[in-house]
């Protein structure tokens, strides 16, 4: 059975210390998570904080804590009090929670809370590399150990990791604001799986990634040296089945079994009077919007008083055990608008707004869940809400109207709600109108479509959804590394060469010989690339051919003299053999580029540090140099105008890395390879790419060809290495000099 490492800030387990011993309970949530089944599938185990290290335990009492907490699967990580405080309350709560969450005025910047981020992280790394062995699979969670991927990864590369932030993920705009946005995007790309709620948080952190490391991806995925990681979107579900089930238990109660809260709903609120209950449920923090949803509250009694008397908001704030300026001021002015607002519009015999600051057991919940006729959830930027899916899934007749943020990580789960901007309260006030008289017919209609999609796609299918990305990624990884050429590889096809007589050799320029310059005029060969292709074309048994998308002029001025290499310039226009001069494969007419090139330059002026190469017989619009994004904005663009422009003109649109190129379709590097080879009968080929146009080449080209691309995208060649110097090493050993 394959063993699972589940990785949070605190252990699923409540740990008292009486005296000289501990009581340890299993907590509430992990027992009625509906994960059961789920981790029944595995040996796993728990990683995490005691949160009882402020009694500064001694060495004897840690190991007699480690020995009990064996018992529930849990490996405990233990740290100075004051660390863990700097991490987990300052810098998790006071740096990440309110920059992620958009509440930047709140976000504090703090050296001595990053430093015990810092060590956090190490202590988790340390106590997980000394269990963990092959083979192993390593759940993170959250975002207090946004650094462990990274930290695992340097020491054991090949366990497979993942880590899923149950937070939002800023935009760009945001997150560069975090002194240390560079460590954290680097920590977290140290998982082979980085997930998120919602595809718009999976989008900013792909941008984040771009535009601070420069890193791209495609269709998700991410390549960082030969390493393919993938980053997407899991909403994380609910356990239905027990929620309906409890909800139904409820609603058939006896009146004798009832609990005290719902005999006081029943007495005040008698369903035969028509009388409404609004539920609002959540942290007491400043992302929820606890205060404008009682303003709010507030604008609808003034704008209905004919619901004065029949409506009661029953509101829910849980303590998050913060203790700051900042969270006392929140709970004093939620205090005072309670009190206000039930000052003001309440009688001897009703309270418009029951007010209850405490934590409530989870069946206690489900008891409120069933009494309420509305669920009012409505926070500012939140990454799930998990309170409306229960509120939904705790309604089996389907009578119940849920108002939801549309800012909320569920809103993309729950259109079928009543969706509002939380900032703007006439329109939250308008829809709890709306919700109060909304008919049974419709309420029933829109429940059930949300309680189908519930059912489906529960929690355990999200666990199981997770699992399963992991497992792929691994396997993706595993098939890239068995076309990278390794030191066996390397040897068969250096044996190979030695053995044949007449050999040709395929090397595109930019990305595979040279690396990428911002301007490409600086890309041009140096002494090693010089030596290297001397070498090589010194062999009478070699031909020794650059195939390349630049034109003639620039390769006839960086290789000048009578050397014994044959040029194909522009993907095949231009062909040069070794003491002749350039010829053409055909005639080529240049009018389009009069229609064209217009087009391209009014995306130039829209594209700051964009820029036009007008070759021969095709023209290039570069955009290396500006806004990763922006970049990739007007490319598309481009190619959209293009697209109708083009389609009577025999012309093709070329996609390359950071540029666009417009020529004369039918003309491409592998067309172009296969003209030059001719009918000669090669018995060693070698042709070596590293971006879509060389896939021409590696498609033409016999099967026994030696094909490799630069880099691990997908491809049709046969082999890989990683980069530029990787190709200049093989090529020099490949010589013999």
């Amino acid at each position: 059975m394959e063993n699972l490492f589940v990785v949070s800030s605190q252990l699923p387990v409540h740990i008292e210390k009486v005296e000289k011993d501990f009581k340890i309970a299993i907590k509430e949530e992990p027992v009625k998570s509906g994960l059961e089944n789920f981790y029944r599938q595995y040996n796993t185990k728990w990683i995490g904080l005691t949160s009882i290290d402020h009694y500064k335990l001694s060495n004897q009492e840690k190991e007699k804590l480690k020995d009990e907490l064996q018992e529930y699967n849990c490996i405990p990580v233990f740290a100075d009090w004051n660390v863990i405080n700097d991490s987990v309350h300052g810098f998790s709560k006071e740096t990440i929670w309110p920059l992620f969450h958009y509440f930047t005025q709140n976000a504090v910047y703090v050296e001595k809370y990053w430093n015990a981020y810092v060590k956090v992280n190490r202590y988790y790394a340390e106590k997980i590399l000394q269990h963990v062995n092959k083979g192993d699979s390593i759940w993170i969670h959250d975002y207090h150990l946004l650094l462990l991927p990274g930290m695992i990864r340097d020491k054991r590369p090949e366990i497979s990791i993942g880590i899923f932030n149950h937070i939002p993920f800023p935009s760009y705009e945001i997150f560069r604001l975090l002194p240390w946005r560079i460590e954290i995007l680097e920590g977290m790309l140290g998982a082979d799986l980085i997930a998120f709620h919602t595809y718009n948080y999976v989008r900013h952190f792909l941008s984040c990634v771009r535009r601070i490391l420069g890193y791209d991806s495609v269709f998700n995925r991410i390549q960082i040296h030969e390493r393919t990681l993938k980053v997407d979107a899991y909403p994380k579900g609910i356990d239905f089945e027990k929620f309906q089930k409890a909800a139904i238990l409820e609603e058939n109660k006896p009146p004798e079994k009832k609990s005290q809260i719902r005999k006081e709903i029943e007495k005040y609120f008698s369903p035969g009077e028509g009388k409404k209950i609004i539920l609002s449920t959540s942290n007491l923090e400043h992302t929820k919007g606890i205060p404008d949803r009682l303003k709010a509250f507030e604008i609808f009694l003034r704008n209905n008083p004919e619901f004065c008397g029949k409506v009661c908001l029953i509101l829910i704030a849980v303590s998050t055990g913060e203790t700051g300026e900042m969270y006392h001021n929140l709970k004093s002015e939620v205090d005072e608008l309670v009190g206000r607002i039930n000052g003001n519009y309440g009688t001897i015999n009703w309270m418009p707004i029951w007010y209850l600051y405490r934590p409530f057991e989870l069946d206690d919940l489900i008891e409120l869940y069933t009494a309420a006729n509305i669920a009012l959830i409505t926070p500012i930027r939140d990454g799930m809400s998990m309170v409306a899916k229960e509120f939904v899934a705790s309604k089996p007749d389907g009578r119940g109207v849920l108002i939801l943020s549309e800012t909320a990580g569920a809103i993309h789960e729950m259109n079928e709600a009543l969706i509002v901007n939380p900032n703007n309260l006439e329109e939250i006030a308008e829809a709890i109108k709306q919700a109060i008289l909304m008919p049974v017919e419709e309420q029933e209609k829109r429940n059930k479509v949300l309680q189908k999609r519930l059912k489906r796609y529960n929690v355990d299918r999200w666990a199981r959804d997770f699992m399963k990305s992991l497992a792929d990624v691994k396997k993706l990884q595993q098939t890239h590394l068995t076309k990278k050429i390794n030191i066996e590889r390397k040897e068969d096809i250096i044996n190979d060469y030695h053995k044949t007589k007449n050999r040709i050799f395929l090397l595109d320029y930019d990305g595979t010989l040279t690396g990428f310059r911002k301007n490409p005029a600086d890309a041009k060969p140096d002494q090693e690339l010089y030596s290297i292709l001397k070498n090589l074309s010194t062999n009478p048994q070699n031909n020794v051919v650059i195939i390349s998308g630049r034109d003639k002029e620039i390769l006839g001025k960086w290789f000048v003299g009578d050397r014994n290499i044959s040029f194909i310039a522009e993907h095949g226009v231009w062909f040069k053999n070794p003491g002749e001069n350039w010829s053409m494969l055909e005639q080529i007419d240049n009018e389009w580029k009069k229609l064209v090139h217009p087009i391209l330059e009014f995306y130039v002026d829209q594209t700051p540090g964009a820029f036009i190469e007008n070759k021969n017989f095709s023209l290039v619009w570069h955009y290396r140099k500006s806004d990763p994004d922006l970049g990739i904005q007007r490319s598309w663009e481009l190619k959209d105008q293009l697209m109708d422009l083009i389609s009577n003109l025999n012309l093709q649109i070329m996609d390359g890395d950071k540029v666009i190129e417009i020529k004369h379709s039918g003309i491409n590097k592998g067309r172009a390879a296969t003209y030059k080879m001719g009918d000669e009968k090669f018995d060693f080929i070698l042709a070596i790419g590293d971006d879509w146009t060389d896939e021409y080449t590696f498609e033409a080209l016999p099967d026994t060809t030696y094909t490799i691309k630069v880099g691990t995208k997908n491809t049709k060649a046969r082999f890989y290495v990683e980069s530029v110097n990787d190709v200049r090493e093989f090529l020099h050993q490949i010589s013999g000099k």
